[in-house]
C-alpha cells in the first residue's frame, strides 16, 4: 500500500453507531484487497461511537478518525472528501456490511473497463434475519451521457441506482461534486446523479457484494412523511437541468410520479390528509409528462386517478391500511 495515495478512501459516516460499528469497520479490514485508507465521520454522538472509532485507528494507520459538529450525513460525507488521498472513493454505512472481495472486485472493474462509476449489486438483510437479493440486478457496461442517464431513470429505481453505497467513484472525475446538506434524505442520490452527468463510462455487475441492513427506526422508515418535500426539490433541480431534453425529462417525470403515488399511499395510511393534498398538488405539476409519454400503463391509470378523484383515492387507500 502507498501511505502517500492509496487506491481508495473508503468513507463512513457514522451517528450512534456503537451497536453495529465494530462490525462495519471488521467487513472492511477484512478485505482482500488492501491498498486503502478508511475516514470514519463521527457526527458529535453521544454513545461511545468515537472512541470505538479511535480505538481501531490507534491498531491500524489506514484508519482516520474526524468529528463533525451534528451536521448530518452530507457535511460528514463532505468533509471526508475534502481529505481524502484515494484515487477512487467507495462510500458504506455504518450499520452496513461488506463482502471480503468488495473492494477488489470494484475496483478491478474499474481498472480494466475505465470506468467513472462502478455498481455492484446487493442483499438486504433484515432485523430478523431474513435476506433478499436485489432482483434487479444487472450487468452492464454503459457509455455516453445520455445512456447513463437512461439508465439512471430508467423505471422507479433504474439500473444505476440511486444508493451512494455499493459503488465505487473515480475521484479524479468527481472532484468538484458533493453531498448537498440541503437534503435530509435523498442526499445519495443527487450525488450519485451528479456523478452520472459527469460519468462518461458506468460499469454494473451483478455480484451482491454489499450488505444493507434494515433497522426499525431508521430515518427511510421513521421521517419519510415529513420529509417527502426533500425527494421534491430533486426533482425539480433534475428537470431544470434537461428542460431541453424531452426523452430524459419525461423519465424524470415518470420516477417523480412513482414517488409520488408511493408517499400518496404512505400518507393515507397514516390519515395525513393535509399532507396527502399538498403532496397531490406538487405532482400536479408533471402529469402532462407523464401521460404523453412511454411510462408504464398503470402508473399513468393510478396518476389519473388520483388526479380526477383525489378523494376516492385518498379513501380506497385508507381502507387498505
Amino acid at each position: 500500500m502507498s501511505f502517500e495515495r492509496p487506491e481508495i478512501t473508503v468513507i463512513v459516516p457514522a451517528y450512534n453507531a456503537e451497536r453495529y460499528l465494530p462490525d462495519c469497520l471488521e467487513s472492511i479490514l477484512g478485505q482482500t484487497f488492501d491498498d486503502w485508507e478508511l475516514i470514519v465521520a463521527d457526527d458529535d454522538s453521544s454513545d461511545d461511537t468515537f472512541e470505538i472509532a479511535q480505538e481501531y485507528a490507534a491498531k491500524d494507520p489506514r484508519i482516520k478518525v474526524l468529528h463533525t459538529d451534528r451536521q448530518g450525513v452530507s457535511a460528514a460525507r463532505n468533509a471526508c472528501i475534502d481529505v481524502s488521498r484515494g484515487r477512487y472513493l467507495a462510500f458504506v454505512d455504518a450499520d452496513d456490511l461488506i463482502e471480503t472481495d468488495y473492494l477488489k472486485e470494484l475496483h478491478s472493474r474499474a481498472e480494466q473497463n475505465n470506468a467513472d462509476i462502478v455498481q455492484c449489486s446487493f442483499c438486504f438483510v433484515h432485523e430478523d434475519g431474513k435476506e433478499i437479493l436485489d432482483p434487479n440486478a444487472i450487468d452492464a457496461d454503459i457509455m455516453d451521457t445520455n445512456e447513463i442517464m437512461k439508465a439512471y431513470f430508467r423505471g422507479s429505481l433504474g439500473d444505476i441506482r440511486v444508493s451512494v453505497w455499493a459503488k465505487l467513484f473515480r475521484k479524479e472525475t468527481f472532484a468538484d461534486v458533493r453531498f448537498n446538506p440541503e437534503l435530509r434524505i435523498v442526499e445519495d442520490a443527487y450525488y450519485v446523479y451528479e456523478c452520472c452527468r459527469k460519468a462518461s463510462r458506468v460499469c454494473c455487475f451483478s455480484m451482491a457484494l454489499y450488505r444493507y441492513y434494515q433497522h426499525n427506526g431508521s430515518t427511510m422508515n421513521s421521517r419519510l412523511a415529513e420529509l417527502y418535500h426533500d425527494y421534491f426539490l430533486m426533482f425539480a433541480r433534475q428537470r431544470e437541468d434537461f428542460l431541453d431534453n424531452a426523452p430524459i425529462r419525461k423519465r424524470i417525470a415518470a420516477r417523480q410520479a412513482e414517488t409520488s403515488l408511493w408517499l400518496m399511499r404512505v400518507l393515507a395510511k397514516s390519515g395525513m390528509k393535509d399532507e396527502f393534498w399538498s403532496l397531490r398538488k406538487t405532482a400536479m405539476s408533471i402529469v402532462g409528462d407523464v401521460l404523453f409519454s412511454s411510462a408504464p400503463i398503470l402508473l399513468r391509470t393510478k396518476l389519473i386517478g388520483v388526479t380526477v378523484m383525489p378523494h376516492i383515492y385518498f379513501a380506497m387507500l385508507r381502507r387498505k391500511a
